[in-house]
């Protein structure tokens, strides 16, 4: 797909996901394509107005048609006129506001902490603690094969929870929802970050409906992990 239709796709809400977050890729690192994207966007907007006072024009016409003495002369002209403006207003919504849930997700993201066997001197020789060492220090595809290996001997919960962290912190996201559906389960140590972040994940994917009962089942339990975030999540869904 070529630069001009990705853009006008992209400000006509057609694209999926991944080709949305090519745009906005581009968006970043391209400024030749950013300028091109605004001008579109521009004529976009000018374009929008421009169908929607035609269509207040011939509103007006039709006005004009009318006999004065109808009572009904009042009702159309507002009606004219509301119309007219309400799709000027929408239309011009829509071109601006291309808030998609990957922004959200990026907006709401960050990478968790080790917070369950931090690392200290005394302990770096302990085999457990290779994969927290690689984890700490930002080596998340280290860190997977050691939690992936880990597992492979010990059905430890909070390993399976850092290992879903390890493939998130690499963009490994159907990877990472697998794991965290794992441990949506069973109740353990990181349940409340497992819901959310596995909500997280579907709203990168826009399915809005299973990250609203993520959320919903973290207010369920009363948790006081990311509260104010869920709540302005949940109004923004």
């Amino acid at each position: 797909m070529n630069n001009e239709t990705l853009i006008q796709d992209y400000i006509a809400n057609r694209l999926s996901t991944n080709e949305r977050a090519e745009v906005e890729h581009l968006l970043e690192t391209d400024s030749e394509f950013k300028a091109k994207f605004e001008s579109h966007k521009d004529m976009a907007v000018a374009f929008k107005i421009s169908e929607a006072e035609s269509l207040k024009r011939r509103f007006q016409e039709l006005e004009n048609t009318l006999p004065k003495e109808k009572s009904t002369f009042k009702t159309v002209k507002y009606a004219a006129f509301a119309i007219a403006s309400v799709l000027v207003i929408g239309l011009c919504y829509n071109i601006f506001n291309t808030t998609t849930g990957n922004d959200l997700f990026e907006d709401y993201f960050e990478i968790s902490p080790n917070t369950y066997q931090p690392v200290t001197r005394s302990n770096n020789s302990d085999k457990d603690n290779t994969a927290f060492i690689a984890y700490e220090n930002g080596n998340y595809e280290l860190a997977e094969n050691k939690f992936e290996t880990l597992l492979k001997t010990s059905e430890n919960p909070n390993i399976r929870y850092y290992y879903a962290s390890s493939l998130l912190n690499q963009s490994k996201y159907d990877l990472a929802l697998e794991q965290f559906q794992i441990l949506n389960k069973i109740d353990f140590d990181y349940t409340d970050e497992s819901l959310w972040y596995t909500a997280l994940i579907y709203i990168r994917t826009e399915d809005y409906d299973n990250a609203k009962a993520q959320l919903k089942r973290l207010n369920s339990k009363n948790s006081v992990f990311k509260t104010k975030e869920r709540k302005v999540l949940l109004e923004k869904l």
